[in-house]
């Protein structure tokens, strides 16, 4: 069906037949559907142009092969040519769209071409040479003079097998070409797409490979986030984020830069991160859902994301001209996400086979030539990538969730083949802590202040040190709450050194503090710590004064005091204005401003079952409407809302047109034409005629309705 085949067709839907016809041969169109053939689609395409008229199926066959009988059946049902009794035409757009000199043939030389085709026998030997150069195009050649050729070309132009374009270029006609290439249009014929079959996993290797990658996934976007929330990378002018921030963030994660530019777009697309009134990227209220999701909604939501962006990460840095941005407004193409689903179809029609990536980079190639031109090697190689961090590949072959998602499926599936989750940890002797499986949301959460992440897989290895308590303290836990969280999720004793070293920090932070002067000021009961700031290289850059024998003063803010101050090995803490401490939540920081997720530059999709019907019944109505305005009544009888139910619902049922007197938001009543489609929650989807579009009508506001005979 033309109208599943060619989405565009349908925005806005056309009000009848002839003008779908003209919109379906104009050139915008008739480009859509052309980026949307295969390669062996499109060279019987060239065929049909190339070939004198009239055409026939005999003739376009003896140029190719007998399977152009199936493309040009293919060709008939999309509108590009049609058949005209014996023979098939081809839409004008079609011409221009591939051009004068298709498959590299030159102009038609006419009535003439028949007699000088008898003439190539005789031609001398240098003659044929010069057309052998010229048979599989370009079929144009340069000559000094044409009024004093050589002899090889003035022999050919004498006797019409070369015409003159002008005085220093000739050209071979497209009947001596394509009678030199023995009647056929190209030198080979793609009719067959290549082999991508690659080595063959079972589906439990194929989904263990995936699922540990899903895990990762999550949890290095939720580490990314709560990174970002505590130290909000700038926008640059250009937009998106520098190189520097992308090192430092892979740095922070311990991640290669390419994964992290991966999870920070999917972070954007998915509106978990925007860019907040101050110019720096922060997490939004939407991670926070996000975090409380279960794992399957999560990853789902991320995937889809991944689905349907335009966006390709791959591209970053990847120019000669200067270097793209992560996040940047550089990276959208509109290709993208459509490539992308082919080469996620293709891997999926031979799993649980992983594919040859170079031949299916060949294969994205032929199925989609004149879409994303110089990128399908990339495309495959980018999506062959993502897709097995994404989950959706194991091994390379498509997962048992990735193929529920990629069918629509609400329930993935992914819940059972995750481990479940646990309520405990091991607590080792070298200020370890292992958790033998994903922790429950809250724990993990109360974890992470108070230690850091040093390995993420099936088991969460955990490490103590110094700096990870004083993150909890500073968040506000104390000593004995930390140490009582440690006992009662633990399933081991808590070892003395660790013991030993939550006292430590404990009894040490808070004593050296941080305050708000007239610029900044640092004091601390203990005088020698006080001395040994001072003394310290490192903070020699704060310019510290000492004005009281406690107490420093320095004109730098306070953020950058204490920053400076942890990495020199002091454990300060941020005081009041009334002299108690502040606790400081950096993970909690939020968006201010609306999430503001990138823009989607992509395809018509193919219409739905509904839209289609709808779309039908609109253009047969314009039809009717156009032909029998008489039958359309000028006054509307007054209807009570049950009784404008019942003719809607009879009316939907058996496919009617209808007029309504409808009232708009101004007060006015108005008489619509229209189709009705369905009725959902008080509100009448329908086709207006004097629209020519699909619009939603409140039933409240319609006040009379009558069938237009």
């Amino acid at each position: 069906m033309l109208l599943a085949a060619r989405g565009d067709l349908l925005s806005p839907l056309p009000t009848d037949i002839s003008a779908l016809a003209s919109r379906a041969s104009a050139p915008p169109s008739i480009s859509r559907a052309l980026d949307s053939l295969n390669l062996w689609e499109i060279q019987i395409l060239e065929a049909l142009v190339a070939l004198p008229e009239p055409i026939t199926i005999e003739s376009i066959i003896a140029a190719t092969s007998e399977d152009a009988k199936l493309v040009i059946e293919k060709l008939i049902s999309l509108a590009l040519v049609f058949p005209d009794e014996d023979q098939i035409r081809v839409l004008k757009a079609i011409h221009d769209s591939v051009g004068n000199e298709p498959t590299g043939l030159g102009p038609v030389l006419g009535l003439l071409s028949s007699k000088a085709i008898k003439k190539i026998s005789d031609a001398p030997k240098n003659a044929q040479t010069v057309l052998e150069r010229l048979t599989w195009g370009p079929p144009r050649g340069s000559v000094s003079d044409i009024k004093k050729p050589g002899v090889a070309i003035k022999w050919l132009l004498d006797n019409d097998l070369l015409l003159a374009v002008n005085s220093k270029t000739v050209v071979l006609p497209r009947e001596i070409g394509i009678h030199l290439r023995g009647g056929k249009i190209h030198r080979e014929l793609q009719n067959k797409p290549t082999d991508y079959r690659g080595r063959e996993f079972t589906q439990s290797e194929i989904d263990k490979s995936a699922v540990g990658a899903i895990i990762t996934l999550l949890h290095q976007i939720e580490e990314l986030m709560k990174l970002w929330a505590g130290e909000p990378p700038a926008i640059l002018r250009s937009g998106g984020i520098g190189v520097r921030e992308v090192k430092k963030a892979a740095d922070g994660l311990g991640v290669d830069e390419n994964y992290l530019i991966f999870i920070a777009e999917l972070s954007y697309i998915c509106g978990l991160v925007t860019v907040d009134r101050e110019e720096e990227l922060l997490p939004t209220s939407t991670f926070d859902l996000w975090l409380n999701s279960t794992h399957d909604e999560r990853w789902q939501l991320i995937v889809n994301g991944w689905l349907t962006t335009s966006r390709v990460s791959g591209l970053v840095g990847k120019s000669e001209a200067r270097y793209i941005s992560a996040l940047g407004p550089e990276i959208d193409r509109a290709a993208a996400a459509n490539l992308r689903a082919l080469f996620l179809k293709l891997v999926a029609e031979i799993s649980p086979c992983a594919p040859d990536l170079s031949a299916l980079s060949q294969r994205v190639r032929w199925e989609r030539p004149r879409r994303g031109v110089g990128l399908h090697t990339d495309i495959a190689n980018w999506s062959s990538r993502e897709a097995e961090w994404l989950g959706i590949t194991g091994r390379g072959a498509i997962s048992s969730f990735g193929s529920a998602i990629l069918a629509g499926k609400d329930d993935s599936g992914l819940s059972k083949a995750l481990p479940k989750e646990i309520d405990h940890i091991l607590i080792q002797a070298d200020n370890t802590a292992i958790a033998p499986g994903p922790l429950r949301l809250d724990l993990a959460q109360e974890l992470s202040l108070i230690a850091n992440v040093e390995s993420k897989g099936g088991a969460t290895v955990y490490r103590f040190s110094e700096n990870s308590i004083r993150r909890g303290l500073d968040n506000g836990r104390s000593s004995d709450e930390i140490n009582k969280f440690l006992t009662k999720i633990s399933k081991t004793s808590i070892p003395q050194p660790l013991s030993y070293l939550i006292a430590d920090v404990g009894k040490r932070h808070g004593k050296l503090r941080v305050g708000i002067g007239w610029s900044s000021y640092i004091r601390c009961e203990d005088e020698s710590v006080v001395n040994a700031i001072l003394a310290d290289r490192r903070t020699a850059h704060l310019q510290l004064r000492k004005i009281a024998p406690q107490v420093l003063f320095t004109e730098i803010d306070t953020a950058e005091a204490v920053n400076t101050l942890i990495e020199a090995g002091f454990l300060p803490a941020i005081e009041g204005r009334d002299g108690a401490l502040v606790t400081r939540k950096r993970s909690a920081a939020r968006a201010i401003s609306k999430t503001r997720p990138p823009r989607v530059i992509g395809d018509y999709e193919i219409p739905r079952d509904e839209l289609l019907t709808a779309a039908l019944r609109a253009l047969r109505a314009g039809d009717r409407a156009s032909a029998k305005r008489s039958g359309v009544p000028t006054t509307v009888a007054s209807a009570t809302p049950s009784e404008t139910m019942a003719a809607l619902t009879v009316a939907i049922k058996s496919k009617e047109t209808l007029v309504i007197g409808y009232a708009d938001s101004d007060g006015g009543v108005s008489q619509r034409i229209i189709d009705p489609i369905q009725v959902m929650a008080g509100v009448l989807v329908a086709y207006d005629h004097g629209n020519d579009e699909v619009l939603r009508f409140p039933v409240s506001r319609i006040n009379g309705i009558a069938l237009v005979e």
